[in-house]
Formats: C-alpha cells, structure tokens, sequence
C-alpha cells in the first residue's frame, strides 16, 4: 500500500482532531454565554430550539451525508459524481422544505406541546426554516468527506459554523437580548456555512448535472439504513438517561449526562482518525485494490490505540480536574465508577479501530444497522435490569455490555469476511505499557491549584505518548508511513 494513504489519513486525523476540539471549546462558549446573559426561560428555548432543529433535519437527510461518501470514490467518472451531489442535494432540499412547511401548518400544535406559556411564534418560524438550511449543512459535510477534502470539512463544520455562531450570538445578545435575536443568530451562522460549503464543493469541480441513465436507488438503498443507524444511536445516547430519570430521578441524570460528556472525550480520536478511512476505503475497491485495505485499518487503529491510551489513563486515575469544571455540586465520587466503565466502553473502541467506517466501506450498511440494533436493544434490557438494583453504575455497565457486543459483531464480521484482523499485537503491548507508566506518572503528581495540575496532567499525557511511540518503535511496530508521518504532524 502507497504510505501516502496512511500519511493523507493521519494529517486528516490530526486536522479533524484539532477541528473538534476548537469546535468544542466554542459550543462551550456559546452555551456559556446564553446562560449568563439570557434568563432561564429564554436560554431554555435556544436549547429546545437547536434540539429540535438537530432531530428534525435528520429525517430530511435520509442517510445520505454517510451514504454519499462511497458514491463519490469514483474521481475518474466527473459525470457520475455530479448527478449525485445534485441528487442528493435536491432531495434533501425537498425533503427539508416539506418538514419545516409541515412545522408551520402544525404551529399551534407545536407550541401547545413545546412551548406552552411562552410567548414564541417568530422563533418556532424561525427554527422550522433552519431546518432545511441545516440538512444541506450536514449533506455538504459528508461531500466533502467523500472528496477527501479534510481541510474543507474542517473548514466549515469545526471552524464556519461555530465561529459565526458564537459571534452572530454574542451580537444579539448584546444588541436584542432576547431568544428570537438568537435563533436569527443561529440561521444566519448555518445558512453561511452551507453557502462557504456549496462554494467548496464547486471548487471541487461539481456542476449541477442528472444522469438519467444511473441507478440513483442504489444511492438511496445504501443510505437509508444509515438514516435508521444515526436514529438508533440517538435513542442510544438519550434512552439510559430517561430510564434513569425514571427510576431515580432528575438529579440522577444531571450526574450521568456529565459522566457521558468527560467519556465522550475518548471518543474524538477514533471519530478523528476514522474520518478518511471509510472514503479512502471506498477509494481502494473502486480501483480493485482491496488487498491494500488490510494494512490501511491495522494502521489507522494502531494511531487510535496510541492516542487514546494515556486519555483513557487519565481520565480513570484523575477524573476530577473534568468533574469540578460542572460546578461544585457534583461529587467525583459519585461520577468516578460510572466514568470507570463508560471510558472503558469508548477505549475498547479504540481497541478494535473504526470497524463501522469499514464495514461501510466495504458497502455492509445494513450489516452497520443490524449491529447497532442489537446494541441499543441489549443496552434497554440491562438498563432496565440494572439501574433499579445498581443506579448509575448500572446504566453505565449496559453501556458498556452494549458497546462490547457492537463491537464484537463488527470485528469478527470484518475478520471472517475480510481477513482484517480484529486486534494487532504490537499496538497491544504498547497500550498496556504506554497505560501502566500514565498511571505511575499520574500518581507522583501532587495535588495542587485546577490550572496547574491541568498543565502537569497534560504533559503526563503527552509524556506518555512519546514513550509510548519510542515502544513502538523498539517492538518494530512503527512503518516507513508513520516514519514520514510523525515528522509532518
């Protein structure tokens, strides 16, 4: 395999990597200032207003900001990959208009459900016409995934979007002050960011152009799994909290939803390093090169594994410099156990490497949602087993039996269909010794001021990274791409 493909994976990985933590760090920011300047019922309604636009726009999407991705490995065929970006923008166009015109013939409906007391025909009108502009956003994010443009994505989803949204917001707030200014806010910052993507994906070559001649329902068989799959994880991520709530209550589930935040931090490596697997992968079967793909994924994991190891260290051995950020009302005794075993839920991802962006490489996405279904199915039965008898630490070891079995699946699916190998010995080894000196250099740090065991954990943190790679190296697991790699990052 041309270790130019693993170069162009790991610089998109650490392009993504960063992308993501500064879109984070800005959705922090916005979230801060609403909270501060807005009242409790006005800050409320921002958050119901972008939840709604967030479910809503999925429905409009029918998968294809996934789906699309392999559709568009084909460079050689302008023609073809034309058709169907137009396809597909159109569709979710349509699709889009139809929802929010549906919102808006149902208005009264909605208000008497949602927003009941208050005082919000311009900002549901508002939200409802985001709704389109928000599906096209997501739909240009996965064209450009699936031009390998990493630069591109970044530019719009992790730097456009949240930039403009956190200044449009700062300036209504100060000038307006109300959450109708907000919601204008948040439009104006999704409609700019899918005009910087529309311009991006033209620069890319694409023309507005329909093949009649294409099976354009193979594009919709594929993506549309994939639009029951981004559902089923979304009934994931939300069905243990309405369990917890249910069976212990609100104070419950403000504790867990800040042990799922810390825990999903481990989670941005794989998402990061896996973002130009499944295209690249997509890439390789089209030439017929298929052989190649073995060693792309073993790499790719390997650069996930190293990467996470002294996150996840960290995070089990000193989880309270994240906990304290929340507030003071939060104890890390309450959140230590079940941030224990959903960080080891998101490492064993790690483990295994990004075998759902393969599996969809290799064209399985019914195969993507069969796995996820089992997960969320098994996930609801142990939360309901569990939580009564053990609270928190129930939910969170479902979570974890469910990310097991998920990965499980897809792992030996991968291995017997693909000779993919499941695990790599050599990352292993250095996991567990890159893990085990994380852990003793944690454990020498003295307790002192947030700021500066911050910075002492950090450096623990990146420590152990580079020891980590000189073990990799020493066990003769670093390749002549990673050689070329490192020096690039």
């Amino acid at each position: 395999m041309n270790s130019d493909d693993i170069t162009d994976i790991g610089q998109a990985g650490i392009l993504v990597l960063l992308g993501t933590l500064l879109s984070m760090f800005s959705g922090f920011l916005f979230r801060l200032i609403g909270a501060r300047f807005l009242t409790a019922d006005q800050f409320g309604l921002v958050v119901l207003g972008i939840t709604i636009v967030n479910i809503a726009s999925i429905p409009c999407i029918l998968g294809l900001n996934q789906g699309i991705v392999k559709f568009l490995s084909d460079k050689d065929n302008t023609h073809n990959r034309n058709s169907y970006i137009t396809v597909s923008l159109l569709t979710t166009l349509i699709a889009g208009l139809f929802v929010a015109f549906l919102g808006i013939a149902v208005n009264d409906i909605i208000q008497k459900f949602l927003f009941e007391g208050m005082n919000s025909n311009s900002f549901l009108y508002i939200i409802l016409l985001t709704i389109p502009v928000f599906a096209l956003f997501q739909l240009l994010s996965g064209i450009l995934r699936g031009a390998m443009d990493s630069r591109g994505f970044v530019n719009i989803s992790k730097v456009c979007k949240p930039a403009t949204q956190l200044g449009f917001t700062g300036l209504a707030i100060y000038l307006f002050g109300t959450s109708v200014s907000v919601a204008g806010a948040f439009f104006a910052s999704i409609f700019i960011s899918v005009s910087f993507g529309l311009y991006l994906v033209w620069n890319h070559g694409w023309r507005p152009e329909i093949d009649r001649s294409l099976q354009y329902s193979t594009l919709f068989q594929f993506s549309l799994p994939l639009l029951i799959s981004s559902s089923v994880f979304i009934l994931l991520s939300h069905v243990d909290k309405l369990l917890i709530g249910y069976y212990i209550n609100s104070s419950g589930v403000a504790i867990y939803e800040v042990t799922v935040t810390i825990a999903s931090l481990l989670g941005l490596f794989r998402s990061s390093f896996g973002f130009l697997l499944y295209p690249k992968l997509s890439e390789k079967l089209s030439m017929g090169k298929e052989s190649a793909i073995r060693n792309m994924y073993t790499q790719t994991t390997k650069w996930i594994i190293l990467l996470s190891t002294p996150a996840f260290a960290i995070l089990v051995t000193r989880p309270h410099i994240l906990v304290e950020l929340f507030g003071s009302q939060y104890d890390v005794n309450d959140v230590r156990l079940p941030l224990v075993l959903l960080s080891s839920g998101l490492f064993l991802n790690a483990i295994v490497g990004p075998n759902g962006e393969a599996l969809l490489g290799f064209g399985h996405s019914k195969k993507v949602l069969f796995y996820n279904l089992v997960s969320v199915f098994i996930n609801i039965i142990l939360n309901i087993i569990l939580i009564p008898r053990f609270g928190l630490n129930g939910a969170a070891a479902a979570s974890l039996i469910g990310y097991t079995v998920m990965n499980f699946g897809k792992s030996i699916d991968l291995y017997i269909n693909h000779a993919i190998p499941v695990l790599s010995i050599k990352p292993v080894i250095t996991s567990l010794l890159t893990f085990v000196l994380c852990i003793f250099l944690v454990y020498l740090l003295p307790a002192t001021s947030l700021m500066i065991e911050f910075a002492l954990l950090s450096s623990v943190g990146f420590l152990s990274l580079v020891a980590g790679v000189g073990v990799l190296w020493i066990v003769g697991g670093l390749s002549e791409a990673d050689r070329e790699l490192i020096p690039k990052i």
